[in-house]
């Protein structure tokens, strides 16, 4: 090369990709492993011996893909003297060892030793993706906000080895659908899905949309949304006779856009939806108790 690697860097940054890739899905692949999912969807019997706690097949590769990537984690340390960040007890070794190696793809291409490491990181990759059933679509779960380890081994009398609390980490975190944890794809911090959804829900409720755009959202009707938002006058029969009072509209606009059209709290949608269906779901329970009391009848 021109450049004196011995890899192009077209390579290296499709590296890249894969090792944020690996990251990003060992969530998913791990839980495949340890029997919180099933390739192919289908559930467990539910009959006790029915299955193993886990898949040995799944988490024995789990543990190849480890240990190659340990292998070249070791070997930037003991070629380069830096280390990784400090990794709290109960965090996936997976995901960090590849985010770390993602951030020494360009020195690893200017080392003879790259045509090993690219094949080694492509072989890492299918064995994780083929665990997590393919390419998982990824999952926004909102700003990272983990305190940032710095590391201050050897620093003071005597040296140490310590890693303290630095500034929150500003990168974002996603996780694999399905999958239990999220990672920051900064820092490689991990969060959980569903506690970190709850929040984001939390988040969005406060905030103002269109119609249009919360019935897509949160898979609604739109003609729905915009019944709640509609006065219904009162109606009566050709005698005069009220058939349904005059109702206000149970919906109201929170603001304008630019255009006039007018924008709604989610919150205030979601708090509606969920006494349908509460209403709904009283209702079916009333219709069942009366139709089995006439069958006893």
């Amino acid at each position: 090369m021109a450049d004196t690697a011995y890899a192009c860097s077209t390579c290296a940054y499709r590296a890249g990709d894969q090792l944020h890739e690996i990251a990003d899905m060992a969530p998913a692949a791990r839980d495949v492993a340890h029997g919180f999912a099933r390739r192919g969807g289908g559930a467990a019997s539910g009959k006790p011996g029915s299955s193993l706690p886990f898949d040995l097949t799944a988490t024995s590769k789990l543990d190849a893909v480890q240990n190659e990537l340990g292998t070249w984690v070791r070997h930037i340390v003991e070629q380069r003297g830096v280390y990784p960040a400090h990794l709290p007890p109960g965090f996936d070794v997976i995901p960090h060892s590849a985010l770390f190696l993602a951030g020494h793809v360009e020195w690893i291409r200017h080392r003879q030793e790259a045509d090993e490491f690219l094949d080694a990181v492509d072989a890492c990759l299918r064995v994780v993706r083929g665990l997590a059933r393919g390419p998982a679509e990824q999952k926004y779960l909102g700003p990272c906000g983990a305190p940032m380890q710095i590391d201050v081994t050897g620093i003071g009398m005597p040296p140490r080895s310590e890693f303290l609390d630095g500034p929150p980490c500003d990168g974002d975190v996603y996780a694999s659908r399905g999958s239990r944890v999220g990672r920051c794809r900064a820092c490689g911090a991990e969060v959980s899905t569903a506690e970190r959804a709850a929040w984001l829900d939390g988040e969005v409720r406060s905030h103002a949309f269109r119609d249009i755009e919360i019935a897509r959202a949160y898979k609604l009707s739109v003609k729905t949304i915009r019944s709640w938002a509609t006065d219904r006058p009162e109606v009566r029969n050709a005698a005069g006779k009220l058939v349904r009072s005059a109702t206000s509209a149970r919906l109201l606009p929170h603001a304008q856009d630019t255009d006039g059209q007018p924008l709604y709290l989610v919150g205030d949608v979601l708090d509606l939806a969920a006494a349908d269906v509460a209403r709904r779901e009283s209702n079916r329970s009333r219709r069942s108790r009366m139709a089995a009391d006439q069958r006893v009848a």
